[in-house]
């Protein structure tokens, strides 16, 4: 009789990757801490660059990179990052806020305290995970910044329990991948759990213009 085949699973160490915009210094205030969370297939050190615009504003980038490497294209190789998919998706999760965790401990050891100052951005895939990690009690997020995606329901059912904290909702009206009618539920299920939301609206498509990069610094340094 043959062996049952069974599935078991096994933690192990991996290496993660980010990338750091400093902040230019010489202000009067500590800098406040920005994760920006990539979209689908995206590498830390390109997302970066959308955020130059806030390299002399008094805050501290960091892009992490999403932990799942895979091939986008194998003529050239074009290697790309994401950070979960449906499957194992609980696993991911878990193992997605451990990595948060770790990176603010670092942080931490490198730039002086940061997990009161921080702020969460994604963009596209990466909003999802911005909502799960403002969403799971490690940090009390200062703003969570959803640019380009929708609500995960997961996070939705989650709602009436948190502490809200403010939320600036960016979404291109001319968005051809994400519809704008997502953001706007988004918006609909955030305030009816009280969460202060703002609407910021733009057309550039799924991107983020540096346009919109320089009005998301004025919310951060406005809160």
């Amino acid at each position: 009789m043959a062996d049952e085949l069974v599935v078991r699973q096994l933690a192990i160490e991996t290496t993660a990757y980010y990338c750091v915009q400093a902040a230019a210094g010489g202000g009067t205030t500590p800098p406040r801490t920005l994760i920006a969370l990539h979209g689908f297939g995206q590498k830390c050190k390109g997302f970066m660059r959308d955020f130059a615009p806030l390299r002399d504003r008094n805050i501290l980038v960091v892009a992490p990179q999403g932990p799942h490497q895979f091939y986008m294209q194998l003529e050239p190789k074009k290697v790309g990052f994401n950070w979960l998919t449906i499957y194992e998706k609980e696993n991911s999760i878990r193992d997605f806020v451990a990595y948060m965790d770790r990176l603010l401990d670092a942080l931490d050891a490198q730039y002086g305290p940061v997990r009161d100052t921080v702020f969460l951005l994604g963009f596209s895939q990466g909003v999802s995970m911005a909502y799960r990690f403002a969403s799971s009690g490690i940090i009390a997020p200062r703003g969570l910044i959803p640019c380009c995606a929708d609500l995960p329901a997961d996070v939705a059912e989650k709602l009436p329990g948190l502490t809200p904290f403010p939320v600036l909702l960016a979404h291109a009206e001319d968005d051809p991948v994400i519809p704008l009618s997502k953001a706007e539920d988004a918006e609909a299920q955030l305030k009816a759990n009280a969460f202060p939301v703002e609407r910021l609206r733009y057309s550039g498509g799924h991107a983020l213009p540096e346009e919109v990069i320089g009005r998301i610094g004025d919310w951060i340094e406005a809160r």
